[in-house]
């Protein structure tokens, strides 16, 4: 029930962001206008009509979430169900906007460091900073995509890229 319940809420919201003005791809900028912690509704104002919403179960009902996937934008926000923020922003490899210190994806691996600093873990495909909620997926030492999560995230793909 509570899953049905935020299910309809997002669809409302959705209908209600219909007429909204979706900013540019190039606007995007992750920490600056599109960020964890904010409201689904203030995402779904700035993104326009998703592509797709999935519902997620979780291992028991307080883990259920819902993924909003905007193709256009290159991205995928997450929310646990029944809570109205963003806990977790996938940027895919089509991604075209950047990060609020100008990184964007196909940036190259020393411009990263040199704005962040070293990753807490680095392996040839991740780039790990887990104080931030950053992991930063590379190949051929280039941002090819990127997950961002909110402190104390309950997301379970959080738990899996920890691993």
């Amino acid at each position: 029930m509570k899953l049905a319940k935020s299910f309809a809420i997002v669809l409302i919201l959705i209908l209600l962001a219909g007429t909204a003005w979706a900013e540019g791809e190039s606007s995007l900028v992750i920490g600056k206008n599109l960020k964890v912690g904010m409201s689904v509704n203030e995402a779904i104002k700035l993104l326009g009509i998703p592509g797709k919403i999935d519902v997620n179960r979780g291992t028991e009902p307080t883990n259920d979430s819902i993924s909003i996937r905007y193709d256009n934008h290159g991205l995928i926000i997450h929310a646990m169900s029944g809570k109205g923020t963003i806990e977790h922003i996938e940027l895919m490899t089509s991604f075209k906007g950047s990060f609020e210190a100008g990184i964007k994806i196909g940036s190259k691996f020393p411009d990263m460091i040199g704005k962040y600093g070293m990753p807490e873990t680095l392996t040839a495909e991740i780039a790990r900073y887990p104080n931030r909620g950053w992991y930063f997926t590379m190949a051929n030492e280039r941002l090819v995509s990127a997950k961002i999560f909110s402190r104390n995230s309950k997301i379970l793909a959080l738990k899996m890229i920890d691993k």
